[in-house]
């Protein structure tokens, strides 16, 4: 075990409750941003059958996801495992794409966050104020013990999640079932491609990756299983309340349409407060996904140059690494003057190149490492067998 590895041993204080509990808030981000409109626009009716045909493509990323893990050593995360089996330089340059990816990923939602709330409750205002305050939350949570961020993060589980169970309920009386039905064969099949936006929500669950040498070694093999279960339900509810509310037509066609749905809730005075719910579900999961990226950065970045994990250190020193954190954070603030675009181009983003870039970089990059390092796995187990069985060298 490297003196590295050994610093990650020490500040082992992460359970799996509390990084599914990660995995769960930070979903919420892309799930709020692509559903339901993307999926109604795929599937129509059947979009809420979208979060069944996606089992099957996240099954398998979930499947090579746990053959990495199972040989990751003890505090060893994806970077370390990726860095020792592609050797030094094959390993640094994927690991410098993949850190590249989550600062550009961490941009593309920090702007799309800002201009959601700009769009829909502060209309007259600007979004650098947003997206300053933002990234200097996140970047200071990310200077931090990620065990601090992993703790909040099982109570803004329960949190964001509970508003958001409370609005869909406070929409029941709104809802008309005839929407939805009769389901016939041309629905079933229109749920294919309706898998799509909720397969690339659950996948950015594979990022989390990175991170594992902070945790304890999972009880199953697909230990986000339940955080995925729970965001796929929680996207199936949505495009069914939102397809119940407005139709499929116009449901395809709104920008925001689980916003526009809670304004029409005629209970009492509740409105600014549900309102004030769903902002706090955008802003929180934002939030987090932004943050967890920042450190899946780090730990894809700083094995590339030999530093030590960052928790632990001085938050507003430069040594040891700690210099590659606070450049990360501006690169993120940088990516995020990329997509400074009309709202219209930003929507494109959001629906298609976002999420195409995003399955490449998780289904495909992850599923290509798989079949690239398969001889050295074999080679692992060989001498896993051979050592077991009393064969190896005295």
């Amino acid at each position: 075990m490297t003196w590295q590895n050994r610093g990650a041993m020490d500040n082992e204080t992460i359970t799996r409750k509390q990084l599914s509990a990660a995995v769960t808030v930070s979903l919420l981000s892309p799930l709020l941003r692509l559903l339901p409109q993307t999926a109604v626009g795929f599937a129509g009716r059947a979009a809420w059958m979208g979060a069944l045909t996606a089992l099957v493509p996240l099954t398998a990323l979930g499947l090579i996801m746990a053959s990495f893990r199972r040989r990751m050593r003890p505090g060893e995360g994806m970077g370390g495992l990726l860095l020792r089996w592609l050797g030094p330089v094959a390993g640094r340059i994927v690991l410098c794409l993949y850190g590249a990816w989550f600062l550009f990923y961490g941009g593309f939602i920090l702007r799309s966050g800002a201009e959601r709330l700009v769009s829909t409750i502060y209309p007259s205002s600007g979004q650098d104020l947003f997206l300053l305050v933002t990234i200097g939350l996140c970047l200071a949570v990310s200077l931090g013990a990620l065990r601090a961020a992993a703790r909040a993060a099982v109570i803004m589980r329960a949190v964001l999640t509970g508003a958001l169970v409370l609005v869909l309920a406070l929409s029941l009386p709104n809802m008309d079932a005839a929407f939805l039905g009769p389901i016939g064969a041309r629905d079933v099949l229109a749920a294919v491609p309706g898998a799509l936006p909720f397969a690339s929500v659950c996948a950015v669950a594979a990022c989390f990756s990175f991170l594992e040498g902070y945790a304890r070694p999972p009880k199953g093999q697909l230990w986000p299983a339940g955080a995925a279960l729970l965001v796929l339900g929680l996207g199936a509810t949505v495009c069914l309340a939102v397809v119940c509310v407005f139709g499929p037509a116009l449901a395809g066609t709104l920008t925001y349409p689980f916003f526009v749905m809670i304004r029409g809730i005629s209970l009492w005075d509740l409105v600014p407060r549900i309102e004030a719910a769903v902002i706090a579900v955008w802003v929180g999961a934002d939030f987090m996904l932004v943050t967890m990226l920042l450190r899946c950065a780090h730990e894809a970045l700083r094995p590339v140059f030999g530093y030590p994990v960052p928790d632990g250190l001085p938050a507003f020193s430069l040594g040891k690494g700690r210099w590659l954190q606070w450049l990360e954070g501006l690169a993120v603030l940088g990516c995020s003057a990329l997509f400074d675009l009309p709202p219209w181009q930003l929507k494109l983003w959001s629906d298609r190149y976002i999420p195409l870039c995003s399955d490449v970089m998780l289904y495909g990059g992850f599923g290509l490492l798989w079949l690239v390092t398969l001889p050295q796995r074999k080679k692992e187990r060989r001498i896993t067998q051979n050592e077991s069985t009393g064969g190896g060298a005295p």
